[in-house]
């Protein structure tokens, strides 16, 4: 490969993106050069982006959601090709041109699956959050804040033979994407007292797994009404800034099997990356409506503005290369 150098983005404080002209990294040998062709934008990086979150420090070098195309491999690597398309669990670094990663944490795919759908840092993640629920056959689920990962979440619950399938969000774009995926039934909760609503759908009894997929209080404070005596209650959504109230008389007296849906794990990671990855490409989970927005690199401050927004008709922002 002939190119030195590539355009980069780097937050240089919040709210501000600068392009840099930056050389092109340096690969050990059991690690791949890989071209970008797309980088999801991350709703914990939303956060960064914002400045919200306590002790950062700038310029950052973010962007971990990349899929793109092997143009080197190092000597030690074997499985993967010059021309390979690719999928990668990353750490950050790839809001460029061109990014570094182990040959370990990418998954190689088919020629023909859109790069642009195969982000599989957040399919791994939603892959695994469903299997550290463990949903047993016809295992009722309620998904409260039911955005990007928990439509990816929703899917891949119908893989493992849930039965009814209960999406909760405030925006209609959402509820009707929901429908389009698999849910059973969609509820807004302006509209709908959701807990009783889950009840009645439930003989009474609340769901056998709720997973709380916002990060917020609101949501973690409905979805700990919605599931059942000895259910399983899953905290998946991102939550930063203050500390949340959590009833735990209430969430004790229950026998909530409390469920932590993150990961941190390599080894974890790129196993939900295999696992949802091959989910993609049979065909059981379907990107395609779930991509909305794309972006070219030059212009990483509007999509992150428009990604922090979340306005109906968004569900995911990729700056495409």
């Amino acid at each position: 490969m002939n190119v030195s150098t590539m355009h980069a983005a780097l937050l240089h404080a919040p709210g501000k993106f600068v392009l840099e002209d930056r050389p092109v990294p340096a690969i050990a040998p059991d690690e791949l050069l890989v071209k970008t062709h797309a980088c999801g934008i991350c709703t914990s990086e939303i956060e960064i982006w914002r400045g919200k979150l306590k002790g950062l420090d700038y310029p950052r070098f973010i962007g971990h959601e990349p899929s793109g195309v092997v143009v080197q491999a190092g000597n030690a690597v074997r499985g993967f090709s010059v021309g390979d398309h690719v999928s990668v669990w990353s750490e950050g670094k790839c809001y460029a041109e061109y990014f570094a990663t182990p040959a370990a944490y990418a998954v190689r795919l088919r020629p023909e699956t859109p790069l642009d759908l195969a982000i599989g840092e957040p399919i791994a993640c939603s892959t695994n959050g469903v299997r550290k629920a463990d949903p047993q056959l016809n295992d009722s689920v309620c998904i409260v804040g039911c955005g990007f990962m928990g439509l990816i979440m929703l899917q891949v619950f119908r893989v493992r033979g849930a039965g009814m399938i209960i999406a909760v969000d405030t925006r209609d774009s959402i509820l009707e994407l929901a429908k389009k995926v698999g849910a059973t039934h969609v509820l807004h909760p302006d509209r709908v007292d959701v807990v009783k609503k889950v009840k009645e759908l439930t003989d009474g009894c609340g769901v056998d797994i709720g997973v709380e997929a916002a990060g917020i209080q609101q949501t973690l404070d409905l979805t700990g009404k919605i599931v059942r005596m000895e259910g399983k209650l899953e905290v998946f959504g991102f939550h930063v800034g203050e500390a949340r109230a959590v009833p735990w008389g209430n969430w004790n007296w229950m026998a909530f099997q409390i469920i932590n849906g993150h990961s941190r794990s390599a080894q974890t990671y790129v196993e939900g990356l295999q696992t949802g990855l091959a989910l993609l490409e049979s065909g059981k989970l379907d990107m395609q409506p779930l991509v909305t927005h794309r972006f070219p690199l030059k212009d990483i401050n509007d999509a992150f503005a428009i990604a922090s927004a979340k306005n109906e008709g968004f569900v995911k922002g990729v700056v495409t290369f």
